[in-house]
């Protein structure tokens, strides 16, 4: 689905250790989206979440997830 009038969706990765979530960025809702995962991301991979959340437009103004988290899923190894 698409998020609410003024709302975006922001996705995250929380590392298995971590402390808090990374933002990766915005998910767009008209397009395919590509996320550039750097070194200090990847680290956070294994054994880690992502996570999307209800962000107001722009995504999230503290850089941390301030609205409903939406959907979740857990990294594994294949």
């Amino acid at each position: 689905g698409a998020p609410a009038p003024g709302r975006d969706f922001e996705l995250w990765v929380i590392g298995e250790n971590a402390t808090a979530p990374v933002s990766l960025g915005l998910v767009p809702t008209d397009q395919e989206a590509t996320f550039e995962i750097s070194p200090e991301i990847a680290a956070l991979i294994k054994g880690g979440t992502l996570a999307i959340s209800d962000e107001p437009k722009g995504g999230s103004p503290t850089g941390a997830p301030t609205g409903a988290v939406l959907a979740t899923g857990v990294f594994f190894d294949v």
